[in-house]
Formats: structure tokens, sequence, C-alpha cells
């Protein structure tokens, strides 16, 4: 099964879901999937607990899935991320709403549960989700605990402000002097309501001061995946957070998911030059010619001496027919490969123009690119046969010299025509049906190499 892929077991029906996307946004992590039929599940984790999975055609609007969506963090599914919160191999139960509550309730505090329930008004009646988060309520104020039960209020006023119980509770007396305090912004308040907490650092997080304080709040909780998520996130907005950012992700990643993950981020902060500096170094310590090439290409880098040398190495083994495609980047090497090693640089760059032209570049183009190596001597052999062959292109009286310069850069065929051309105008010369009867050689096509290479002998017979 592939890893963008989970299993959920309904009344013990199987369910595959093909993973989409990841909605990271305050204490939940939302997957969204879907199946065969392309009908969409929504997967809850409260932090990293799974909770469960849900069937939908449409999302209430203002809810927590559709702020989760619009607001949070989204991570595509093949994202290290996602990869580090499911499995493929484990097989997730569809619970029900009093399900979740019971297994939940032993391991999460009353206002984690309030806040988790939530997260299920596209699926489950506003009502029942009201009545469990107001029994809270009660339970705390009939203990006495006064603070405890205005942290449940602040929720509710989340969750529907307009209820008249809410609204009636929210400036009572007993619960001035705690909204005064969260009205102020206290910092006594932000100790003691992680969640309130949360949700103010996370709403201001571009702010930097908002963002340490979020960042903090997440390592004092131990949730690494939520600050992966958060680092990556602010270096869109500032980036000096990426030595922070790489600390995390070697700590808790293998050096290909942190490839990955930097690949990704590079897409939306393309001139951040740490991270590209970081991915050059990666790609050469796995080998990756064609990730240099596209990355040299995108980004105004260079290689050092010591890099252009292990580059050197790379292209030796390089097969220009598989990675084709990238094929026109290397002309950016070309400069500092002449520098090092200008006869390695010469052989190569044969190579090269021999494969453009198979692949049907034409001359022209191909001369465009080359153009920053007129300045270097080793090179200018090899332009000036392609000057040759661009002038005598239209030239039907210099046809053999065009096709044995068409030879000399393997294009068979070109040169099969031009010695033909000269064949039909030079009757009695021998020299294109020599040539003729040697390419067909080495095309292996044996029986018109015979022909052409008895018409030859019985040329030069008659002479």
């Amino acid at each position: 099964m592939h890893t963008n892929q989970l299993v959920i077991i309904n009344h013990h029906k199987t369910i595959c879901l093909q993973v989409e996307r990841m909605a990271i946004y305050l204490q939940s992590k939302i997957i969204e999937a879907y199946d065969q039929n392309q009908q969409v599940y929504y997967v809850f984790f409260y932090k990293d607990h799974y909770l469960t999975a849900a069937k939908t055609t449409k999302l209430m609007r203002n809810s927590h899935i559709e702020h989760a969506f619009k607001n949070g963090i989204i991570v595509p599914s093949d994202h290290p991320l996602v990869r580090s919160l499911i499995s493929s191999d484990q097989l997730y139960k569809k619970r029900t709403f009093l399900q979740v509550i019971a297994k939940m309730e032993k391991i999460l505090s009353p206002h984690e549960m309030a806040n988790l329930a939530t997260f299920f008004e596209s699926f489950i009646p506003r009502k029942k989700i009201f009545t469990y988060i107001q029994n809270l309520f009660y339970e705390y104020r009939r203990n006495g605990k006064m603070f405890h039960s205005y942290r449940i209020i602040r929720i509710l006023m989340d969750f529907t402000p307009t209820h008249s119980f809410v609204k009636e509770l929210s400036n009572h007396l007993d619960f001035i002097k705690f909204a005064k305090l969260y009205h102020q912004g206290s910092d006594i308040i932000f100790e003691k309501d992680p969640i309130y907490a949360e949700k103010v650092y996370f709403s201001n997080v571009k702010d930097n001061s908002y963002f340490q304080k979020l960042s903090s709040l997440l390592e004092q909780q131990s949730r690494w995946t939520d600050l992966v998520a958060l680092y990556i996130h602010q270096i869109a907005y500032n980036q000096k957070y990426f030595s922070s950012l790489l600390l995390l992700l070697e700590k808790h990643f293998q050096e290909e998911e942190i490839v990955q993950i930097l690949e990704d981020l590079s897409n939306q902060v393309p001139d951040h030059e740490e991270i590209q500096q970081y991915l050059l170094k990666k790609y050469f310590h796995l080998h990756q010619t064609e990730k240099i090439l596209i990355l040299l290409s995108s980004q105004n880098l260079t290689l050092n001496e010591m890099q252009t040398m292990e580059f050197i190495k790379l292209l030796e083994d390089y097969n220009l027919e598989v990675h084709s495609d990238y094929l026109e980047k290397l002309h950016l090497f070309f400069i500092p490969f002449f520098n090092l090693n200008p006869k390695k640089a010469v052989d190569f760059l044969q190579k090269w123009i021999i494969h453009l032209l198979s692949k049907g570049y034409d001359i022209l183009a191909i001369k465009k690119l080359l153009a920053p190596l007129k300045q270097v001597k080793e090179a200018l052999p090899i332009i000036r046969k392609l000057d040759k062959m661009q002038t005598l292109a239209n030239d039907p009286d210099q046809q053999l010299l065009l096709g044995q310069l068409y030879y000399q850069f393997k294009q068979y065929h070109q040169a099969i025509e031009c010695f033909s051309w000269e064949m039909e105008l030079k009757a009695v010369d021998p020299k294109p049906v020599q040539w003729l009867s040697k390419i067909y050689n080495e095309l292996g096509m044996k029986q018109e190499y015979m022909a052409y290479q008895q018409l030859c002998i019985d040329m030069q017979k008659r002479a």
C-alpha cells in the first residue's frame, strides 16, 4: 500500500482512502481523503491522538473544519509530516461521537474535551455538542471552580457566540473579573488557559513576539510535528528561522525526508539562499546529478572548485540518453568544467551536442546555449563546426563536407541525405559512395552496406 493511503474500519467493513492533504490547525490535525467512489472523508486527530473518520458532502460554514482548511497550515498528501502521523499498515476504526468522548476522557482534561467536541459540528448536531460542553461547565460550577467554569464559557463563546446561555453567562457578575483579564490579554490568562493562548498566538503568528510564544507553548507540550509545521509556515515571512527548523528536522526525520521537506519549502520561498545551499550539498551527497542541474538552472547559484570537481565525476556516470530532460540545463556548467578539466569537458561537450541534435534541437538553438563558451579556446573547434554546419545547410555544392560534419556528430540519417545528394550530382566520384558504405556498416544495415561497397569497387575499376 502507498504511504499516502490509510484504511478505515467501519462495522467490519474496510474502506481504503487516498489521502489528499492535511490541515494543521490549533490542537487539531485533519486529513482530507477520498474513497474509490470519490466520496470525501475527514480523519480527525487531537494533537497526535487519532479520534475518528467521518464522511461528508458539505461542511458547515464557520465550522472548525472550515477554519482548519482556510486558516490552518496545509501540507500535501506525500509530505513527511503526513507520514509521521499516519501509517499505511495501521487500521483506523471509525468511532461514533460518544465513543470518541468515552475514549479521550481517559487521557484529556475537561477543557481539552470541550475544545475537541467543537471539531465535529459539521458531522454531529450542534445541540448535542453544546449539551456535552454545557455539562462540563455545570460540573465545574457545582464544585465552585469558577475560573475553570469560565474557561469552558470561553470555548462556547467561539463555538456558538449568539446562544442565549452563552451571552448571559459571558456577562454574568460571577465572571466579570475573569472577563476583564481575558480582555486585557493578561499573562496570567495565557499561562492558565493554554487553549485560549494558542488561539491568540496562532491568529497573530506573523508577529514575531506571538510566534515565539506559540513555538514555546508547542515545545512545552512536546508537539514537534506542529512545531515543524509552524516553522515551515513562518519562514515564508521571516527567513531567519531556517537554522531552528533544520535542527528540528535533523532530530526527527531521515535525510531523504529532510530533502523532500526543504524541496517543498523551496518552492514556496524560492529566494531563500540557505535552503538552496543546503539542498545543493545534499544532492551532491546523494549523487542526484539531475537535481543539481535543476537547482543550478533555477537559482542564482555557482559551484565552488571542490563542488565542480565532484560534479565532473558525477557527469562521467551521467547517462545523457536516460536523463535527456535535463540536457539543456547542462550548458550552465560548461565554463567551470572547462576551467578545471578541459580535455574531459571537450569530450562531454561533443556527447552533449550529439544528444541535443538527436532530440530535435536545431543548430541555432544549440549555438545560443553555447554562447558563453565562445571565450573558451578549447571549445572553439566544436563551435566552429556548428557554425560551418549552419552555413553549409543550404549550399548544394558542399553536401559532402556537410555530411562529414553530420557524421562527426552521429547524425547518420542527415549524413546519408547529404552523401546521397552528392552521389547524384557527382556520379563518378567514389567519395560519397564510400561514406554511405561506411555509415550503413556502422548502422548494422548489412544489405545496404554490401551494395554500396560493391558499387564503390565497380567505380574504382572503371576509373
